[in-house]
C-alpha cells in the first residue's frame, strides 16, 4: 500500500461546524477517558464519528497523543498492522519504521514504544465494522489485551464486534456505548432545532419533531432539511412525511436501491406492524426467513430498533411512514390479506386491541367490534385511555346491555375523562347490588376511588376503604390491592403524611409493575415524587421520577398518560433546581394529554412551572395568561382547587409590581371559594386552602406595606404549613418572615433568611429567592456581608477579575515553545514579529519552525497551520 493511502487513513475527518457538543456525552468522557478499551457501537446516522472527534479534541487538550485510523474491508491483519504503525507515528511526529518483521513482533514493538514513551496515548479506530473478522480476532484483540497502562483504544463501529472484553470489564478497563446512549434526548433535539430554526418553531412543535425522528440524529437533520424552507413551519411539522421530498429520497437511496428485492418486499409488508416480533412477521409475510431478516436489519441499519424486550422490534417512525406508503400501493386484496393474518395472530395472542385494528383495516367491522370490546379492560389498566375512548365511540351501545363486565371496563376508562360522573354512577350501581360478584365489586371500588381522585373528591373515598377485599380474599387480586394502597397514599399525601405515602407505595411496589399493574405503578411513582415536592425536596423528587419517566417513555411513548403524569412533577422539581429549559422541554407537547387525563396535582405542577418559566424570562403577560388558562381549565374540569392556586399565584405576581387594586379583586375571588372548601367533597383540602390564602394575603400586605398584617398572616400560614408538613411552603414563609422582620429592624431577620437558604440548599431548591419580593435581594446582600453569610452564599456578588486570554491547548506532540510559535503563526506573524513577541533570536524561531514542519509533515508556514487545525492541535 502506498504511503499516501496510509496517510489518508490516518487523517481524521473534519468536525462539522454546527455539531452539537452534547454535555451528557462529554460527561461520559470524563468518566471513561482513562479506560483501556472504549467501544462506541451504533447504526449509521447516530453521530459516532462526530462524538469520537469531539472526544479526540478533549484528549488532545489534556496533552495526550491521539492517533486516528479509518478502517476498511481491505485491512487484513498485516495491512492493518502497518496502518496502526503509520497512524501512531503520524501522531508522534516520528518517521515510520519500514523494517519487515512478523505481525506479532511489530505489534509488540509498537506497544513497547508507547509504553516507553510514557505519554498518555489514544488510538481511535473508526468504522471498525468494516474490518475482516480475522483482523478483529487477532490484531485488534491482541492490541486490547496487551495495551500498556498509558494506551487507550477507542473503537467506533456500526455493529458489535467479536471481541473478548470480559477480562477488561472485570478490571474496570472497558466501557461500551450503544444506540440508546447516542440517541438524542428531547432537550438536545430542541437545542439543535433552536440553532437551525430559531423562534420560527415553537416548543411543542420541536417536541413533535423530536418524537417523529425518535432521537435519530441523522433523521432530525433530514427532517430539518425537509421543512426549513417552508413558510409555515408548524404546518410543515404536522404534515411531515417520508413519502415525498428529501426524506423519501433518503429512504429510496439507502433502502430500496441497496437492499435485495426480497428484503424490501419483507419490509413493505411489516410496515403495518408496530411493534413486531419474528413470529408475527413470519405469520404476516409467510416468509420463513423473517427472523434472520430482522436480526440483520437491527444490526446493520438505523431503521429497526429493539423495544422493551429483545424480540420486540420497532421500525423507526420515518422509515415506517415511507414503507407504509409503498404498502398502500399494493393491490387492495393483498393489503387486506396481510391485515387479516395480523389480526388472527394478535387475537390468538389475546392482544385484542391490535387484533381489532387489523380486522378493521381488513374490512371486517364485526370482528373488529368483538376484539375491541375484549380490549377495553387491558387498554384501561395499561393507561392507553385515548385508544380506549376511540373504541368506545365506535362500539354500539347495545353491546353493553346486560354485560356488567363490559360496562365496568367502559367505566374504568370514563373515570379519567369528562364523563367521570357517568363512570361513578356505574360503579355505585354495582356496589349497591348485593348480588354483584366479588370481582365486579373490586372493579367497582377501584373505579369509584379513581373517579373521585380524578375529580378531587377525596371526602368520598374513606367510606370505600373498609369495603376493599384483602389479598387472597374473593376479588382480592394484586391489581385491586395496589389500587387500594395508591388510594390510601393519596389521602395520606393530602393529609401531610408524606412518609406514610411513601411507605404505602413501597408496599404496592412489591406486587410488581408489569402488565395490568403498569398504570397503577406509574401512579404510585407519581405520588412518591409529589410527596418529595410536598416536603420541599427537589433532589429526591428528581431521583424518583427521572428513571420512572425514562422507563415509561421507552415502554409506552413520550405522550402516554403514564409518561405525562410523571413528567409534570419532574418538571417542577427541575425548575426548583433552576433548570427551566429542561423543565420546559419535559412539558413540551404534553399539556393537552395532561389536561384530558391529569389529576389536579399534576395539572398544578404543569401550569405553575410554565407560568414561572415565563416570568423568569421576563414575560409577565405570558405568565398571567398561563394562569388564566388554568382558571378556565379548573372551570371546565370542575376543580376548584386549581382555581384557588391560580388566583393565589396571580396575587403573588401582581404583588411584585405593587398593584394594590388588582390584588384586592383577586383576594375577593379567593374569599368566595371558602364555602366550597368548607363542605363535601372538598373538605379534605380545607387546610391547604387556608395555607394558600394566608400566604397570598401576606404577599398582598407586603405590597401595600402593611407589615403588621403581613406578620399576622405569616404566623397563621407557618402554623398551618407545619401541621401539613408543607416543607416547600415553609421555606417560602421563612423568606417572607425575614423580609417583614427586616422592615421592623428585627435582629432575627438575617438568621431567618440564612436558615431558609441553608435548608433550600439541602433540598435543591435553587430558585427560592426567584419567587420572592424584590426586597429579598437587598436582604441577601446584607446577609452576604456577614461571615456566616459569606460561608453560606460565597462571594458571587464580588466583582469578577478581568478576562484573560486562554492559553494554547497543551499537546504532547509539540513542546510548549512550539505551541506558542504555532499560535503566533496562526495569527499571521512574521519571524521577526514572533522573535520580538517571545523575546528570542531569529535563529531560535527558525530552529523551532524547522521542528514544527517536521512534526506536522508540513512544507511551509500556512501548511503547518492547516495541518495543526486538521490534527486538532489548534481550533
Amino acid at each position: 500500500m502506498r504511503d499516501s493511502e496510509f496517510t489518508l487513513k490516518a487523517m481524521p475527518p473534519r468536525l462539522p461546524r454546527a455539531a452539537l457538543e452534547r454535555a451528557r456525552l462529554q460527561r461520559e468522557w470524563i468518566r471513561v477517558h482513562d479506560r483501556t478499551a472504549i467501544v462506541v457501537a451504533a447504526p449509521a446516522g447516530f453521530g459516532k464519528t462526530t462524538l469520537l472527534l469531539q472526544w479526540r479534541r478533549r484528549w488532545m487538550e489534556e496533552g495526550a497523543l491521539v492517533a486516528w485510523l479509518d478502517a476498511d474491508e481491505e485491512d487484513e491483519p498485516e495491512r492493518f498492522t502497518m496502518a496502526l504503525l503509520h497512524s501512531l507515528c503520524t501522531a508522534t511526529g516520528r518517521p515510520v519504521d519500514r523494517i519487515a518483521v512478523p505481525r506479532v513482533e511489530a505489534l509488540t514493538n509498537l506497544l513497547c514504544t508507547v509504553a516507553t514513551r510514557g505519554t498518555q496515548t489514544v488510538l481511535i479506530v473508526d468504522e471498525a465494522d468494516c474490518l475482516p473478522e480475522a483482523t478483529v480476532r487477532t490484531v485488534l484483540q491482541y492490541l486490547l489485551m496487551n495495551a500498556p497502562a498509558n494506551l487507550h483504544v477507542v473503537v467506533g463501529t456500526r455493529v458489535p464486534l467479536p471481541l473478548q472484553t470480559a477480562e477488561l470489564a472485570a478490571k474496570g478497563n472497558h466501557a461500551a456505548f450503544g444506540t440508546e446512549d447516542l440517541r438524542l434526548r428531547v432537550e438536545e433535539a430542541m437545542e439543535i432545532l433552536d440553532r437551525r430554526l430559531g423562534e420560527r418553531l415553537g416548543t411543542d412543535d420541536r417536541a413533535r419533531l423530536h418524537d417523529a425522528t425518535e432521537g435519530w440524529p441523522s433523521g432530525l437533520q433530514l427532517a430539518i432539511a425537509a421543512i426549513e424552507q417552508e413558510p409555515d413551519l408548524a404546518a410543515a411539522v404536522r404534515s411531515l412525511s417520508a413519502r415525498h421530498g428529501t426524506l423519501q429520497d433518503y429512504f429510496v437511496e439507502s433502502l430500496v436501491s441497496r437492499l435485495p428485492a426480497a428484503l424490501v418486499a419483507f419490509l413493505t409488508h411489516i410496515a403495518i406492524l408496530d411493534p413486531a416480533s419474528p413470529a408475527l412477521c413470519e405469520a404476516v409475510t409467510l416468509d420463513a426467513k423473517a427472523g434472520s431478516y430482522l436480526e440483520w436489519l437491527a444490526r446493520e441499519t438505523p431503521i429497526l430498533m429493539v423495544g422493551e424486550r429483545p424480540d420486540c422490534l420497532r421500525l423507526h417512525t420515518l422509515a415506517r411512514d415511507f414503507l407504509r406508503g409503498r404498502f398502500e400501493q399494493l393491490p387492495a386484496a393483498e393489503q387486506a390479506a396481510a391485515h387479516g393474518r395480523a389480526s388472527r395472530w394478535y387475537a390468538a395472542e389475546r392482544r385484542f386491541h391490535e387484533a381489532a385494528l387489523h380486522a378493521l383495516a381488513a374490512g371486517d367491522e364485526q370482528q373488529a367490534e368483538t376484539h375491541a370490546a375484549h380490549s377495553l379492560w387491558e387498554l384501561g389498566t395499561s393507561g392507553q385511555l385515548a385508544e380506549a375512548r376511540e373504541w368506545l365511540a365506535r362500539l354500539p351501545t347495545s353491546l353493553f346491555a346486560g354485560d356488567t363486565g363490559l360496562r365496568l371496563a367502559a367505566a374504568s376508562i370514563l373515570a379519567f375523562s369528562d364523563r367521570n360522573s357517568e363512570a361513578l354512577r356505574i360503579a355505585r350501581n354495582v356496589l349497591a347490588d348485593t348480588a354483584s360478584a366479588p370481582e365486579s365489586r373490586s372493579i367497582a371500588l377501584r373505579i369509584a376511588a379513581g373517579a373521585n381522585a380524578f375529580a378531587d373528591g377525596l371526602d368520598d373515598i374513606p367510606d370505600l376503604l373498609p369495603r376493599w377485599p384483602a389479598l387472597g380474599e374473593p376479588g382480592g387480586a394484586p391489581l385491586y390491592t395496589v389500587a387500594c394502597l395508591n388510594t390510601r397514599a393519596l389521602l395520606a399525601l393530602h393529609a401531610g403524611e408524606t412518609v406514610q405515602t411513601r411507605e404505602l407505595i413501597a408496599e404496592a411496589a412489591t406486587h410488581g409493575r408489569a402488565g395490568p399493574l403498569r398504570l397503577a405503578a406509574g401512579l404510585g411513582q407519581m405520588l412518591v415524587g409529589l410527596s418529595h415536592l410536598w416536603d420541599g425536596d427537589a433532589y429526591r423528587a428528581e431521583a424518583v421520577l427521572r428513571p420512572a419517566l425514562a422507563l415509561a417513555e421507552r415502554d409506552e411513548g413520550r405522550r402516554s398518560l403514564r409518561a405525562c403524569l410523571l413528567a409534570a412533577p419532574l418538571a417542577q422539581a427541575l425548575l426548583q433546581r433552576d433548570q427551566p429549559e429542561a423543565a420546559r422541554a419535559l412539558l413540551a407537547d404534553r399539556v393537552d394529554v395532561l389536561e384530558r387525563g391529569g389529576f389536579a396535582d399534576t395539572l398544578w405542577c404543569t401550569y405553575r412551572t410554565l407560568s414561572r418559566i415565563a416570568l423568569g424570562h421576563g414575560d409577565e403577560r405570558r405568565a398571567l395568561a398561563v394562569l388564566d388558562d388554568l382558571c378556565a381549565l379548573a372551570e371546565r374540569r370542575r376543580l376548584p382547587r386549581l382555581r384557588l392556586y391560580a388566583l393565589c399565584e396571580q396575587v403573588r405576581i401582581h404583588a411584585l409590581r405593587g398593584r394594590i387594586e388588582t390584588i384586592a379583586a383577586l383576594m375577593e375571588s379567593v374569599a368566595q371559594l371558602a364555602p366550597v372548601f368548607g363542605q363535601a367533597p372538598m373538605r379534605w383540602f380545607l387546610l391547604q386552602y387556608r395555607v394558600a390564602v394566608a400566604i397570598a394575603a401576606a404577599h398582598a400586605a407586603i405590597a401595600r406595606r402593611d407589615f403588621a398584617d403581613a406578620e399576622r398572616q405569616l404566623t397563621t400560614a407557618d402554623e398551618l404549613a407545619g401541621q401539613l408538613h408543607r416543607g416547600h411552603d415553609m421555606l417560602t414563609i421563612k423568606v417572607l418572615r425575614a423580609i417583614v422582620a427586616r422592615q421592623g429592624d428585627a435582629e432575627h431577620a438575617l438568621p431567618l433568611l440564612a436558615e431558609a437558604l441553608s435548608l433550600a440548599q439541602l433540598s435543591g431548591h435553587e430558585r427560592l429567592l426567584a419567587n420572592a419580593p424584590a426586597s429579598a435581594t437587598e436582604l441577601v446582600e446584607e446577609l452576604r456581608a456577614t461571615p456566616a453569610g459569606r460561608q453560606l452564599l460565597g462571594a458571587s456578588s464580588t466583582p469578577r477579575p478581568p478576562a484573560v486570554l486562554r492559553a494554547p491547548s497543551r499537546n504532547a506532540l509539540l513542546t510548549s515553545k512550539e505551541s506558542e510559535i504555532l499560535e503566533l503563526l496562526r495569527k499571521g506573524m512574521s519571524n521577526k514579529q514572533i522573535a520580538r513577541t517571545l523575546d528570542v533570536s531569529g535563529e531560535t524561531v527558525k530552529w523551532h519552525l524547522k521542528n514544527l514542519f517536521l512534526k506536522l509533515s508540513a512544507g511551509n508556514r500556512k501548511h503547518a497551520v492547516d495541518r495543526a487545525c486538521l490534527l486538532g492541535i489548534v481550533h
